[in-house]
């Protein structure tokens, strides 16, 4: 007998064909049958719902919350099964005694109140397994985070020892299982990374056959320049390269018609044999972190140094001439375009703009900015974000390009409580349902089945994820059951905290985690190891 049934639904396998009626059949944690399948010991009528695979998220920071929220409960509300974390060359692993207390300070930001030792990259993949996870999760391994971990912080000159050392711990990442290495390099301290130090690090990645990923150094006016260094690396290396939530922010002085011509360029190199493919966002709104906007010579010495520089008026005057980069509106004076994302030493102003704010404290907008980022300390980097980055006509450009894979850049959150507390962004709780209830139905941007394969195959299969992404005989029972008419987010830019409707069941690896919407406790998630 089989374990589980799901019957009469309306099957869209994760490959673009059209959807079909059919039974699926599930033994253990596979799908064994597809089509009339017999009794089973639990049956699931799905007439008049879709039934797809569960959704892989090619682009998530749940790494930052999974120790918090074992139990991914927005993100597996949505259907999510597998995250793709570790992204924009920030991860939890590995650590040194240097670089430690950056990553208990990241993980306090987001809400975990526990102790933790995992210093190396295979310890910290094991910490999930020891405590179990509902959905599946696979990791790459930041450059940010074993930059610090080589004692680089911020600018200072990158010894040959200190090469060694980050290359080691992309060995032992990649020996761990980790998908490869990914940059964030409008954060620091990998900003400062120059040319010669990523060429180093991508050949060793190139070694391991692992994928580089990429938030690139700059979106705007360098935008052409950024997308050639990680094409230029993803050659040098002869790696997988993807570029990260692949965007042009809005009034950013971009160059004209930048993003397409960009585009080309990553689809010119495809012709020429280059592995890239790229990802993107659902959202008008984004997250950031605020500190980017800085120039080097503020934070070169570090986030302590530069919070007490902001002490001094005369750098404030200096810094309200010499901000113009990353969040480039905001140089305009663009403040009503950004919110605190919430954050555990700022509750009173979680959710409110910057304009909101400077309201309530009675100073100008620039004075309030430098007060949060001083107040905010050595932490400062970890202080989130959200701006109103992209037009609704870009989004349509970006969701509709063949090559673009569909992920929220968000993270797994729940609905109450200390991680609820600091969590003020629609991302976490409704970022792949805006692609169904919006996207598709309502926008008609793309088919049903184009944004399913685009959330489902087409990253599974970018990232080597074996197996799932398809509904199929023999892959893993990750699947998702939800009523296309009626999957709608409830979450708003205002009141963020609330699960979606329309979600009727989630399975992963063939067991029932949501079922109508309530999440039943079950911890069946893998850590999805990389195999060379």
């Amino acid at each position: 007998m089989l374990d589980l049934a799901i019957r009469n639904g309306w099957i869209i396998d994760g490959t673009s064909k059209a959807r079909y009626r059919a039974d699926i059949g599930i033994s253990g944690e596979t799908i064994v049958a597809i089509g009339r399948v017999p009794t089973a010991r639990v049956e699931i009528d799905a007439t008049d719902l879709i039934v797809a695979p569960g959704f892989v998220d090619p682009h998530s920071h749940s790494d930052f919350t999974l120790h918090s929220n074992r139990e991914s409960h927005s993100s597996i509300r949505q259907g999510v099964t597998t995250e793709i974390v570790g992204n924009c060359g920030m991860s939890n692993a590995p650590y040194s005694p240097e670089s430690e207390h950056l990553i208990a300070a990241r993980m306090r930001s987001y809400a975990f109140e526990g102790t933790f030792h995992w210093p190396t990259f295979g310890e910290y993949l094991r910490s999930f397994e020891d405590g179990g996870i509902s959905a599946n999760v696979a990791c790459f391994v930041g450059h940010n985070t074993i930059r610090s971990a080589a004692g680089v912080f911020a600018k200072e000159q990158v010894t040959d020892q200190q090469l060694k050392r980050m290359a080691g711990y992309i060995a032992e990442a990649m020996e761990a299982g980790a998908l490869g290495l990914s940059t964030g390099l409008e954060f620091t301290p990998g900003t400062f990374s120059k040319q010669g130090e990523l060429e180093y690090l991508v050949k060793e990645l190139g070694r391991h056959n692992g994928i580089y990923t990429s938030h690139v150094r700059n979106r705007d006016s360098r935008l052409f320049e950024s997308i050639q260094e990680l094409l230029d690396l993803a050659k040098i290396g002869n790696v997988a390269a993807q570029i990260s939530h692949f965007n042009v922010r809005h009034d950013t002085n971009a160059p004209e018609n930048g993003w397409a011509r960009a585009v080309d360029m990553m689809m010119k190199a495809k012709d020429q044999g280059i592995d890239v493919s790229a990802d993107t966002t659902p959202f008008k709104y984004g997250l950031g972190e605020l500190a980017a906007i800085f120039p080097e010579w503020l934070i070169e010495d570090g986030y302590a140094e530069a919070a007490r520089a902001l002490k001094d008026n005369l750098v404030r005057d200096r810094l309200r001439l010499d901000c113009d980069r990353y969040w480039r509106f905001i140089h305009k004076g663009q403040w009503d375009r950004v919110r605190l994302s919430g954050d555990a030493d700022f509750p009173e102003f979680s959710g409110l703009t910057i304009t909101a704010i400077a309201k309530i404290v009675k100073k100008d907008e620039w004075d309030t900015f430098f007060d949060i980022m001083m107040r905010a300390g050595s932490e400062m980097n970890d202080l989130i974000s959200i701006g109103e980055l992209f037009t609704d006509a870009h989004l349509a450009e970006m969701i509709s390009h063949p090559e673009f894979s569909l992920g929220v850049d968000g993270y797994t959150s729940i609905d109450h409580g200390p991680l609820s507390d600091v969590t003020m962004s629609q991302h976490p709780y409704s970022g792949h349902i805006e692609y169904l209830a919006h996207h598709v139905r309502e926008k008609k941007t793309i088919s049903l089945e184009t944004a399913i394969h685009k959330m489902t195959s087409k990253p599974a299969t970018r990232f080597g994820i074996a197996k799932r992404g398809i509904l199929e005989e023999g892959y893993f029972a990750d699947i998702v059951v939800f009523d296309a008419e009626r999957v709608r987010s409830n979450s708003t830019v205002e009141v963020p905290r609330v699960y979606p409707e329309g979600i009727r069941l989630v399975t992963v690896n063939g067991t029932i985690v949501v079922d109508n919407g309530s999440h039943t406790g079950a911890r069946t998630g893998r850590v999805l190891r990389k195999i060379s």
